[in-house]
């Protein structure tokens, strides 16, 4: 009897049974523990997806104005940042509806239903709603973009400057050519810029000059320049699609002015004849393709507000000397800040338009081309004329004055797109 008792008070084995007793209780706080883990990771991963699409659908829209694509481009990058969830879960806002942030600026919600497993027994549910928020905004940043580039690398003389011109820019005038002649003045003609910049050097002969007001140090700034308006759509693309007829259809020549065949005004749209302006002429507001040739006679006026003019420089483009431009582009619309553009995907030959510089505002574009410019008849205030070519061949008399004072010294400006913190909850 005394060893029965006293094997009931023996206590060797208690923690074990302790042990056993609460084994499941800690293998339990330990997997909830793991799955409380798992949704915090399932969160950051949802974040994630959640900026890319906040950032990506803004930057689309910035730069293409159009709500629905940059909604779908936002939609595509959340995906590719490792989101799986049905389209119902992710909802992008351009621009964020929370008002703090102001107009530029996005705001995208996504959410996610992980699995529940121990804790299911608990919450009496089989998944739990998580969810993500981001914000974005772009801020207008001022850039040196220049007012007179030539693309081509490795060009001597890519800018030239001839004769006696006087070519007064007034914001940056740029080269991305390497050589030690990339922008070049001869005779007795001369260049003043806000600054120059190219890899390259500038160099002049004779009595020429090449002058610069407001580089850092005075020295030109040793790099190169981004090419514009490769967004930009042409005739016939996505942005400006092409239409079935020909406004000039039913004029039997194609020369313009007052008392000619064609009339004093001209219209949007493509014209299927050469077009030749023989006088004064205004082109109403709008997008023209001048498909078959472009040109004007000495003495010639073209005026022009809000105007468009895209042209197959293959064919005739040839503006005369004394020829007086009164012309800016769009400021709203896939061409906006486009004056006169070339087809992108033509190569080669030479382009002539006299008298463009300070007397059109908005962009002249020719990326493949030699452009050939000279003074013409100037406004009584200068524009911002922002010429971009492969090669820039200026030459003959005069005086030009471009004025881009109101961009800052360059003609045009960028944004930069950041994450944002959101309105306080």
């Amino acid at each position: 009897m005394k060893k029965a008792v006293g094997f009931l008070r023996h206590d060797g084995g208690a923690i074990a049974v302790i042990f056993g007793l609460l084994l499941p209780a800690l293998l339990g706080f330990a997997a909830l523990a793991i799955e409380v883990g798992h949704w915090y990771t399932e969160r950051d991963k949802l974040q994630i997806a959640a900026d890319a699409a906040a950032y990506s659908a803004l930057v689309a829209y910035s730069i293409e104005d159009d709500l629905d694509q940059a909604l779908a481009v936002g939609e595509t990058q959340a995906r590719a940042s490792g989101f799986t969830g049905p389209s119902a879960q992710i909802t992008i806002e351009i621009p964020s509806p929370d008002g703090t942030l102001g107009p530029n600026s996005s705001r995208a919600i996504l959410k996610a239903n992980p699995r529940l497993y121990l804790s299911g027994l608990f919450l009496d549910m089989a998944s739990i709603e998580i969810g993500a928020v981001s914000y974005a905004t772009f801020d207008p940043v001022r850039e040196t973009v220049p007012c007179m580039l030539a693309l081509k690398p490795n060009q001597s003389r890519s800018i030239l400057v001839a004769a006696s011109v006087q070519v007064n820019m007034g914001c940056v005038v740029a080269s991305n050519s390497s050589n030690g002649d990339a922008i070049w003045a001869e005779g007795t003609s001369s260049l003043k810029a806000s600054c120059i910049k190219t890899p390259g050097s500038t160099a002049t002969n004779g009595g020429a000059k090449i002058t610069v007001t407001d580089c850092p140090n005075g020295q030109i700034e040793r790099a190169t320049s981004t090419t514009p308006f490769t967004d930009k759509p042409f005739w016939g693309g996505p942005g400006v699609p092409d239409t079935p007829t020909f406004v000039d259809q039913s004029i039997a020549q194609g020369r313009y002015g007052v008392g000619m065949p064609a009339g004093d005004k001209l219209n949007p749209g493509k014209y299927g004849k050469q077009v030749e302006i023989d006088g004064s002429v205004t082109l109403a507001p709008g997008v023209y393709y001048f498909s078959a040739g472009f040109r004007a006679t000495p003495g010639s006026r073209i005026s022009g507000q809000g105007v468009t003019i895209f042209v197959n420089q293959t064919k005739v483009l040839d503006i005369a000397q004394n020829v007086h431009w009164n012309l800016s582009a769009p400021t709203t619309g896939p061409t906006a800040g486009m004056a006169i553009m070339g087809n992108p995907a033509i190569t080669g030959g030479t382009v002539r338009l006299i008298g463009v510089i300070g007397n059109v505002g908005g962009a002249v574009y020719f990326p493949n081309q030699v452009l050939q410019t000279e003074s013409g008849p100037n406004q009584p205030t200068a524009r911002c004329t922002q010429i971009v070519a492969s090669i820039i061949d200026i030459r003959g008399g005069g005086t030009i004055n471009n004025n881009c004072a109101e961009a800052g010294g360059s003609a045009g400006s960028a944004s930069t797109v950041r994450l944002a913190r959101g309105p306080a909850t």
